[in-house]
Formats: structure tokens, C-alpha cells, sequence
């Protein structure tokens, strides 16, 4: 799988800390950026080891542009993850792609990690080594589920091919880029 994003330098890392709220973890890099030259979207090491310390962060495509941000989350407070969830429960037919949709960002998630180092985990960590190759989006364990919208637009913004992220695009129905030359400020 072939992987198309820019190394994150001092100052992307910095915006991030400043979008998050906190300094940012295992960044591998900047999959979609602003006309402002921002970060919108990172991509993250889906296992980030410190010491002795093994934690897998199964978020492996994050939004952190604080206006996509609100405008998601203000779409979350209308119960738009509920209409979702009961598509999906009548449709089978989108039930089958939302489900295909979790599987392939699996298959995202588990390439950036090198075959010798999924192994290992398998070996000595068998249920993080379940959780990188076999949740789906945002590290939902439902094959028809919808646990973030914020993970599926990001998903959808670098991927393309996302059900729920395509559905909370036409909902926004807005532009995705804020109004300020200094996103940072728009939270």
C-alpha cells in the first residue's frame, strides 16, 4: 500500500500541540494541510513504544484542524451518529460498505507498521496485535459501527473511500477551509 504524506517539521509539530491542545504523539506526517499551509489531517504511528511502555493508538488518521473540528462536532450534538447507526442497521447494502470501509483502513493501519515488528507484537502482544489489523476506523470493534465522525471525515478527506466520512462531507456542506489565515484561532 502505497502511503502519500509529508514528514511533519518543528513548526507542523508545534501547530499541532497548539490545534490539540497537547503535544502530539507518534505523528508520522501531514496527509492534508489548509490553504494556509496548516495541518488538517495527520497521520500517526499506529503503535508508539517509550521505555517499556507499548501503547497502540488505533486513530491512525486525525483531524486537528480546530474549524473542521468544531464544525464535526457540532454535527455529532445532533444525533447524526444515531441517524447513521440506523441507516446502517436498515440498509444492508451500506452496512456491507461501512464494513469494508473499517476493514481497508485496517489494512491502512497495519501497512505502516513493519512486517517484522507486527510479528513480534503478535508474538508478545496478541490482543494489541488484534487491535491493529482488525479494528476499523477511529479502532471501532463493530463492523457497521460509527464511533467517530471526526476519524471518518479524516478518513474519508485522505482516503476517498469512506461511507460515513462521505455522508458527514455532504452534511457539513461547507468549506473546508476557515475564513482566518490563522486557523489555530478559529476553536
Amino acid at each position: 500500500m502505497q502511503h502519500k504524506w509529508e514528514p511533519a517539521n518543528e513548526q507542523d509539530h508545534r501547530t499541532i500541540a497548539e490545534q490539540l491542545g497537547r503535544e502530539p504523539r507518534g505523528v508520522l506526517g501531514i496527509a492534508r494541510r489548509c490553504k494556509y499551509g496548516y495541518p488538517q489531517v495527520i497521520v500517526n504511528r499506529p503503535i508508539i513504544s517509550q521505555a517499556e511502555e507499548l501503547t497502540v493508538f488505533p486513530t491512525t488518521l486525525w483531524l486537528t484542524c480546530p474549524y473542521l473540528c468544531k464544525l464535526v462536532s457540532m454535527l455529532e450534538s445532533t444525533g447524526f451518529i444515531a441517524e447513521l447507526q440506523a441507516r446502517i442497521a436498515d440498509d444492508q447494502q451500506l452496512a456491507a460498505l461501512v464494513k469494508r470501509d473499517h476493514e481497508t483502513h485496517a489494512q491502512f493501519r497495519a501497512s505502516l507498521v513493519p512486517d517484522e515488528v507486527l510479528e513480534s507484537l503478535a508474538r508478545k502482544y496478541p490482543s494489541e496485535y488484534q487491535v491493529i489489523i482488525s479494528t476499523g476506523v477511529g479502532g471501532t470493534r463493530s463492523p457497521d459501527g460509527v464511533k467517530c465522525l471526526h476519524a471518518h471525515f479524516a478518513d474519508y478527506l485522505i482516503r476517498g473511500a469512506n461511507q460515513i466520512g462521505a455522508a458527514v462531507y455532504e452534511r457539513l456542506d461547507a468549506d473546508l477551509y476557515c475564513s482566518s489565515a490563522d486557523c489555530r484561532l478559529e476553536n
